[in-house]
């Protein structure tokens, strides 16, 4: 709290602002079926709008599903939210979810 205060770090006033105001796109987490999906790819709204791109994506052996990571608009970064990737020149549905995808069950005995 003190350090937004004074702004005493790299990159403050960048940041401080965006916590203030909230930023236009938010992070998510994607699952979905079908062929894997890559970085770069267009993430859309059901009605077929580009709302984002995937930063990262592959299979994931413990879930038996693929997982990517992506920047969407704030209004469809809501867990549960039903959206598509394009794939290929096809369109593929996904769901908005939260991460991590697979819970840490450290032993801290």
């Amino acid at each position: 709290k003190r350090r937004r205060q004074t702004k005493d770090f790299p990159g403050a006033n960048i940041i401080v602002p965006q916590i203030k105001t909230k930023t236009a796109r938010r992070r998510v987490g994607l699952v979905s079926t079908g062929p894997p999906v890559r970085q770069h790819t267009p993430i859309l709204c059901p009605d077929g709008q580009v709302i984002g791109e995937v930063t990262s994506g592959c299979p994931s052996p413990c879930l038996k599903k693929n997982i990517a990571m992506g920047y969407v608009d704030a209004a469809f970064a809501k867990n549960g939210a039903a959206i598509q990737v394009e794939i290929r020149k096809k369109t593929v549905s996904a769901i908005v979810s939260k991460m991590p995808f697979v819970s840490t069950n450290y032993y801290s005995g």
